[in-house]
């Protein structure tokens, strides 16, 4: 692969009648007024420090170009694989400079040694920005020296010769919104100018600016290299992503498949449609759960085009109906994904409940997904779907709870989890019909009895402390799932854990309650609350309540004044609680016993 960078002025860059031209069928413009707005302040110190004589460079990112050879002409042509945006964005400085250099030549008041200098100024700079004046095999051509995609280039052309047409795409919105912003920003700087002259002299200066706009212009031999350079050095910003890149390289090789073509486009739309790190997420999401691994962190693209796209990888000429049909589909299945993937990813239920599904079964997702936020799961959650309801609604529930005892509260590395969730993906996906969720079960309970068996997971849960500052979301879920397992561990444990299905216990609500309160009203025993005065924000001197009955009803009483109000919470634990007669260090160390036990029996798989 062979790169040669350069740090250059965009000024500069232009100068040496370089062309650019945006891949056919990559992203359309993208910058919203936000970044266009950044682009403007930027400008506007790069300006001011010109105007006080200091120096004024900035430096504005990468641009990533691929060699483009042009049969018959010697110009110096490159595919824009990266930075597209910011020389957009110049571009549409350059035609306000042009537009407002116009309006001066309109005006009676202008002196014709001043109209003179700006029409040299605008040929000038058409010349070096705009129009290349080409020669192909002996026949004259003028080109655009910046071509964007084919949603985009139309509505472009129409603002380069100020005669815009009908705004069609969201991104011909965003052009215009940022050509009018540039617009306005310099109309501002002409409007403190008591003459044409200084006019004329601010927009040179704005002209300017250009080459104190400096990149890492990055000049690759091939767009391959430049692809693989890109995925090294993406920020993420509005820039070109991998869905992009996938997206470009699918409308490409279908060129000569015209409905296919359309329709694979309109599919790349909606899957492209949400915020690019999310669907990043989904292309690692996706490609992990097929694959049975998880894709490199540089090499998204490369990897989808070797295991996703396999049948395009080697592509060099035309494509048969039958590559174009196997593409196609590719892209239906992973628009199907995203739909399915969006649902999951945001905890809501995937299914059209036909199953017996409670709405507490339901919620264990969003539990997991959301408020625990086990995203590592995502790629066996995403092939899970293709079990059915029922046995997906059972693998919710049982990741819920390993993942709880293993990872949250014993603290034992995701990375071989990575690797079960991802292999089990795969093999759900191989064949659903046939797979067996036992075979996961019995790998997440042995990892259960190696790392957090009962006597780790007791010492674990015994560290639990009250955060003063925090949201204690972790302690909340715990008492709260206690709570719903209470009436089956109340009356023995002989049966597999179950769940009351008929109170749904929003973990957002709950409050932790400091049974031997924070700030006491009445004086104790030092003898008795030893321990519970050092120690008061620990597992054995917690509980939950409502909002209302702590703030408003317990605040800082008494236990005995407490025991009423525990006894008539709907949170079923607390019943518990209040049989106890009394609060002290005796009974705090028969509380925390109670719950590790229940805890250990609820928490498995």
């Amino acid at each position: 692969m062979h790169i040669s960078p350069n740090h250059m002025s965009i000024g500069r860059i232009f100068e040496q009648n370089i062309l650019f031209q945006v891949p056919k069928y990559q992203r359309y413009y993208a910058w919203d007024d936000e970044q266009v707005e950044d682009f403007i302040k930027d400008i506007d110190t790069i300006l001011k420090k010109t105007e006080e004589e200091t120096k004024g460079e900035h430096f504005f990112g990468g641009i990533v170009c691929a060699k483009i050879d042009v049969e018959g002409s010697t110009r110096q042509q490159k595919e824009l694989i990266d930075g597209q945006q910011r020389i957009t964005t110049a571009i549409l400085l350059v035609i306000n400079i042009i537009r407002f250099y116009n309006e001066l030549l309109s005006d009676k008041e202008i002196l014709q040694e001043d109209a003179k200098i700006i029409e040299k100024r605008i040929e000038k700079i058409t010349d070096k920005y705009l129009i290349y004046n080409d020669e192909i095999n002996r026949h004259p051509l003028v080109v655009n020296k910046l071509v964007l995609s084919v949603a985009d280039d139309e509505y472009f052309k129409s603002l380069l010769s100020d005669s815009p047409i009908k705004e069609e795409r969201d991104s011909h919105k965003r052009l215009s919104r940022a050509l009018n912003k540039i617009k306005v920003y310099i109309q501002h700087k002409l409007s403190v100018c008591s003459s044409i002259s200084e006019k004329i002299d601010v927009l040179a200066l704005l002209e300017g600016v250009l080459y104190n706009c400096t990149v890492i212009f990055m000049d690759c031999d091939s767009r391959e290299s430049a692809y693989k350079l890109f995925q090294a050095l993406n920020d993420r910003g509005a820039g070109l992503t991998e869905g992009d890149l996938l997206k470009s390289k699918t409308l490409e090789v279908l060129e000569k498949h015209p409905q296919m073509q359309s329709q694979v486009n309109a599919l790349w739309d909606d899957i492209l449609k949400d915020e690019p790190r999310s669907v990043e997420n989904f292309l690692r999401t996706y490609y992990a759960s097929v694959v049975g691994k998880r894709a490199g962190r540089t090499s998204l693209y490369d990897d989808y085009i070797e295991n996703i796209f396999h049948d395009i990888r080697d592509v060099t000429e035309d494509i048969s109906e039958d590559i174009a049909k196997s593409v196609c589909d590719t892209v239906k299945t992973l628009h199907n994904e995203i739909v399915v993937y969006r649902k999951v990813v945001s905890g809501e239920w995937p299914f059209e409940s036909a199953q017996p599904i409670t709405d507490w079964d339901r919620n264990r997702l969003r539990v997991l997904v959301k408020f625990l936020s086990y995203d590592i799961t995502m790629p066996l959650l995403l092939a899970a779907v293709k079990l059915g309801e029922k046995k997906f609604s059972l693998l919710v529930h049982k990741l819920e709870l390993f993942m709880f005892r293993y990872k949250t509260i014993c603290g034992n590395s995701h990375q071989i989890l990575s690797t079960i969730f991802t292999i089990e993906a795969r093999k759900i996906r191989e064949d659903a019909t046939r797979y067996s969720i036992n075979n996961l079960l019995n790998q997440l309970k042995e990892l259960l009895s190696e790392k957090a068996n009962d006597e780790t997971f007791s010492i674990q849960l015994e560290n639990l402390k009250y955060n003063t500052s925090g949201n204690n979301k972790i302690l909340r879920y715990f008492f709260s799932t206690l709570c719903d397992y209470e009436r089956w561990y109340s009356t023995g444990t002989t049966q597999k854990p179950t769940a009351y299905k008929e109170n749904i216990i929003n973990y957002d609500t709950v409050t932790i309650e400091h049974i031997y309160s924070q700030n006491p009203k009445e004086e104790v025993s030092a003898e008795s609350f030893t321990e519970l005065i050092s120690n008061e924000h620990k597992l054995f001197n917690l509980t939950i309540l409502s909002q209302d009955d702590n703030s408003e009803r317990v605040k800082n009483k008494p236990f005995n004044e407490k025991r009423p109000i525990y006894e008539a919470s709907n949170y079923a634990i607390n019943k518990v609680l209040s049989e106890y007669t009394c609060w002290g260090d005796e009974n705090a160390r028969s509380w925390k016993e109670y719950l590790l036990k229940f805890a250990c029996k609820v928490f498995v798989v």
